[in-house]
C-alpha cells in the first residue's frame, strides 16, 4: 500500500504535468496507430496492383473455326493448379464481339469494319484475353502455344503507381519510428521527474533495506498509468474517429478502397502500447535516476 500510495505521489504534486502527458501520448498513439493502419493497408493494394495484369493472346489468322476452342483450352492448362483461388477469368472474343466493343465508343468505325464483309476476319483481331491475379510463368507460357500469333501484357502499367505507393510506405514507417522515438523520450523525461519527486522516500526505502525491484515498483506504476492514460485516449479517439478517418482515405480512390477495415484488436492494441511504453520508460526513467544518485554519492565519497 505504501508503494502505491507513492507512486501516486506524482498524481498529487504535479497533476498537471501527468495529465498533459496523457493527452499528449493519447494523441501521438493515435497518429501511429493511423500511420501503422495506412502502412499496413497499402501491403495488400500492393500485392494486387503488382499480379493483377490482363494478358491479351491474339491467335494467328491461320488458325481455323474449329481450332478456337483448342487454343482456350491450352490457355486454361497453362494456367494450372498454381493459379490463386480466385479464378482468373479467360475469355475469347470472336471479330463480331470486337467490333460490337467498338461500336460502343467508335460507332462510325464500327460501321466501316462491318462493311468489309468477308474480309473483316483477316482485319478484326481474333483473340484470347485473361484478366486476373496470374501467375509468373503465364506469359511466357502462352507465347509458347502455337496457334498465338503475339501476346500482350499489361502487367506494368500500374508501375508507376506501385513505386509512388511502395514510396508512401517508407516515409510513413520513418514518420511512426519518429513520432515512437520523440513518444517513448518524453515518456523516460516524465519518469525521471517522478523519480525525483519520489527520491526522499525511495533513498528511506533503501536505508530500510529493500532491494532494487522493490525501488523500481512507483516508478513503473506511474509509468504504467500514464500510458494506460494515454493510451484509453488513443483507443477512445480510434473508437470515435477511425471509422470516420479509414473511410475518407478509401474513398479517396477505387484503388484504395482494397484496405482493409480497422478490427478489434488493432483498437485495443493501442491501449496495451501505451501501457507497454509506460511500463518500460518507468523502468529506464528509475534505472537513470538511481545511477545518478550513485554517481553522486560516489562524487561525494571521494
Amino acid at each position: 500500500m505504501y508503494l502505491l500510495k507513492l507512486a501516486l505521489r506524482p498524481w498529487r504534486l504535479a497533476p498537471w504535468s501527468q495529465l498533459f502527458s496523457g493527452m499528449a501520448v493519447g494523441f501521438l498513439l493515435l497518429s501511429i496507430g493511423f500511420l501503422f493502419w495506412i502502412q499496413q493497408g497499402l501491403k495488400p493494394v500492393l500485392a494486387r496492383l503488382q499480379g493483377e495484369q490482363v494478358v491479351t493472346a491474339y491467335l494467328s489468322s491461320s488458325v481455323s473455326g474449329k481450332n478456337e476452342k483448342l487454343v482456350v483450352d491450352k490457355i486454361r492448362i497453362a494456367l494450372g493448379a498454381e493459379s490463386t483461388t480466385n479464378r482468373p477469368e479467360v475469355k475469347f472474343v470472336t471479330p463480331t464481339q470486337f467490333i460490337g466493343l467498338i461500336k460502343n465508343q467508335y460507332p462510325d468505325l464500327g460501321r466501316e469494319l462491318e462493311d468489309l464483309g468477308q474480309e473483316m476476319e483477316q482485319i478484326v483481331p481474333r483473340y484470347v484475353s485473361v484478366s486476373g491475379m496470374l501467375p509468373e510463368f503465364l506469359l511466357e507460357k502462352v507465347k509458347s502455344i502455337s496457334e498465338v500469333e503475339y501476346v500482350e501484357s499489361s502487367k506494368d502499367r500500374y508501375r508507376q503507381t506501385v513505386g509512388a505507393f511502395s514510396a508512401l510506405r517508407w516515409v510513413v514507417r520513418i514518420l511512426i519510428f519518429g513520432i515512437g522515438l520523440s513518444l517513448f523520450t518524453g515518456l523516460i523525461h516524465l519518469s525521471r521527474m517522478n523519480a525525483y519527486l519520489q527520491s526522499d522516500s525511495l533513498h528511506l526505502l533503501k536505508l530500510w533495506g529493500a532491494d532494487t525491484q522493490t525501488v523500481m515498483v512507483p516508478g513503473i506504476v506511474s509509468g504504467l498509468l500514464v500510458g494506460l492514460l494515454g493510451g484509453g485516449i488513443a483507443l477512445g479517439g480510434w473508437i470515435t474517429l477511425g471509422h470516420w478517418l479509414t473511410h475518407h482515405v478509401r474513398s479517396l480512390s477505387t484503388i484504395l478502397k482494397g484496405m482493409p477495415l480497422v478490427n478489434s484488436e488493432f483498437q485495443l492494441a493501442l491501449l496495451a502500447s501505451g501501457a507497454a511504453m509506460g511500463i518500460l520508460a518507468g523502468v529506464l526513467g528509475t534505472l537513470t535516476s538511481q545511477f545518478r544518485e550513485i554517481k553522486i554519492e560516489g562524487e561525494g565519497r571521494a
